[in-house]
């Protein structure tokens, strides 16, 4: 008589419908493997997650969320359940009331920066880094001309020190250099955020109405309000899922210092809050996105409407502030960003050293693996983690 298959070898438990998580669900769902999904919101789409405000405006509820990347796997998967728009992130800084400056720096920054000193500031630049198209700020600050010492000066200060500090809550010089390498300088006029990457924008539905395409088969089943340290628990290198013997795949998108009930230490993030504002009337600032690093508090404004492209009399915006996490704080309870310095990485390593333990486990996305991931890199990161787990 043949033995019954072992349908847990074909089940796969994860834990948060983040991007992560959905990415991983689809991916796993179509090689017909059972999928359950919990999710301790109650929405999908994790940080990514939008939503239509009372005025019929799409916003995002943590922070605007911009789509790039020249990864072609990563942009024809998402193909498949989306469109992007057209939209293509120009940042602005104000110099004063009346006159802003574009970021990354690039030349037009400069002649608007340091008027005067600018042409023969570019004209270095140009001769310094002929084959380049990007440089780094201490790239910039190496350099011996006068004119480019006080214009590394000023933007250090004014831009990159102002703006790091209060966004991470730590001197510019404990700052890992990777931290700030991450906003280039650009060498010409280009305004895009993004320059070095082919696809940018944003879904045209919004990120929800692609993630739930995305959920849309029938082999993913998704239970939302539904509370890891309820349903799963690790015993003597087991894993339980509703207390009984699980031996199938699992992801979890939470921190992995809370999946171990803190017994080895705490990680320690960065959180967000934003504080949203209608007004009544069509335009609230001159592009979607505008930094105030010389601002005490608040880090950058959003206004949804010119990344959507929406038509309406009415704008919403989101002012961003940024503060230490802290699970019981009531603006800052939602961990965003790690803070990659020695004390966290020595608690993190004996964290890893312990989810060993449980090959079934994985940890996944920017909370998981405690790694700052753009979009495009969290659902690489994904794709690459199925292609092991299936070629293993």
């Amino acid at each position: 008589m043949q033995a019954k298959p072992n349908q847990q070898q074909k089940s796969v438990v994860i834990f948060g419908a983040g991007i992560s998580g959905i990415t991983l669900a689809r991916l796993f769902a179509e090689q017909n493997y059972q999928v359950t999904i919990y999710e301790k919101n109650n929405f999908i789409g994790g940080n990514c997650h939008d939503y239509y405000n009372e005025h019929k405006i799409l916003v995002h509820q943590f922070g605007p969320h911009i789509f790039h990347t020249s990864n072609q796997r990563v942009y024809r998967f998402i193909r498949r359940f989306t469109k992007l728009n057209k939209f293509v992130n120009r940042v602005l800084i104000p110099l004063n009331k009346h006159v802003y400056f574009p970021l990354p720096i690039n030349f037009d920054s400069i002649k608007i920066i340091m008027r005067e000193k600018a042409d023969g500031i570019i004209a270095v630049l140009k001769a310094t880094f002929k084959k380049q198209k990007t440089i780094t700020l201490f790239d910039l600050k190496k350099i011996k001309d006068a004119d480019v010492q006080k214009f590394a000066k000023w933007i250090w200060n004014n831009v990159y020190a102002n703006y790091t500090a209060k966004m991470w809550a730590i001197p510019l010089d404990k700052i890992d250099h990777n931290v700030i390498n991450r906003v280039k300088i650009i060498l010409s006029h280009e305004r895009n955020y993004f320059p070095d990457d082919k696809y940018q924008g944003l879904p045209v539905d919004g990120y929800t109405a692609m993630f739930k395409k995305m959920l849309d088969h029938p082999n993913i089943t998704v239970q939302l309000k539904a509370n890891a340290e309820k349903i799963m628990q690790l015993k003597n290198h087991k894993i339980y899922i509703k207390r009984k013997l699980f031996k199938g795949q699992v992801f979890y998108s939470g921190t992995v210092d809370q999946l171990f009930n803190y017994k080895m230490g705490r990680l320690t993030f960065r959180s967000l809050h934003f504080a949203f504002h209608t007004y009544f009337y069509q335009s609230f600032q001159p592009t979607a996105n505008v930094n105030y690093p010389a601002d005490p508090k608040m880090t950058r404004i959003c206004e949804y409407k010119k990344m959507t492209f929406q038509k309406a009399k009415v704008t919403t915006i989101s002012k961003e502030y940024p503060g230490a996490y802290k699970s019981n704080s009531k603006q800052f309870n939602v961990p965003y960003y790690p803070i990659n310095n020695q004390t966290n990485n020595a608690v993190l390593q004996r964290y890893t050293e312990n989810v060993k333990k449980y090959p079934q486990l994985h940890m996944i996305g920017r909370l998981g693996q405690y790694k700052y991931y753009d979009m495009d890199d969290a659902i690489e990161a994904a794709m690459c983690l199925f292609d092991q787990i299936q070629t293993n």
